[in-house]
C-alpha cells in the first residue's frame, strides 16, 4: 500500500505522511503538534521534523504558545491542501477497486488494532 501511496500521493512532490499531516491541520487550523501527534498515532519527534520541512516550505507557520508549538496553515500550504485532497480521493477510489469489499473489513481491523496497540 506503501508504494500504491507514493505513486498517488507524487503530484505533492513529498511522502504521503506529510499530506496526512497537512490534512490534519486543516481539520483543526491551528493545530499543536502534541495533537498532531496523538490523532495520526505519528511518534512526537517524526512530527516535529516534518512540520519543520512544511514550515521551510512555506506550507505551515510555526509559533510557540508557552511549551506547545502551534501549526497554522498559510496561503500556500492550503494551495498545497488542493493537490493533497485530490490526491486522497484518487486514492480512496484506487483502494476501493483493488480491494473491493475487504477494504471496510480491513479498515475496521486496522482501526481495532491501533486502538488496541494505543491503549
Amino acid at each position: 500500500m506503501e508504494k500504491i501511496a507514493d505513486k498517488v500521493y507524487a503530484p505533492t512532490n513529498m511522502k504521503p505522511a506529510y499530506s496526512y499531516i497537512m490534512m490534519n491541520i486543516e481539520d483543526s487550523d491551528p493545530a499543536s503538534i502534541m495533537s498532531i501527534t496523538h490523532q495520526l498515532g505519528y511518534d512526537r519527534s517524526s512530527v516535529s521534523r516534518m512540520v519543520k520541512t512544511l514550515s521551510d516550505k512555506d506550507l505551515v507557520k510555526l509559533t510557540s504558545e508557552g511549551r506547545s508549538t502551534i501549526v497554522s496553515l498559510t496561503s500556500q500550504g492550503k494551495k498545497f491542501l488542493v493537490t493533497a485532497n485530490d490526491c486522497r480521493e484518487k486514492f480512496g477510489k484506487l483502494t476501493d477497486d483493488l480491494l473491493g469489499d475487504d477494504k471496510a473489513r480491513m479498515t475496521a481491523l486496522l482501526t481495532s488494532n491501533e486502538e488496541k496497540l494505543r491503549g
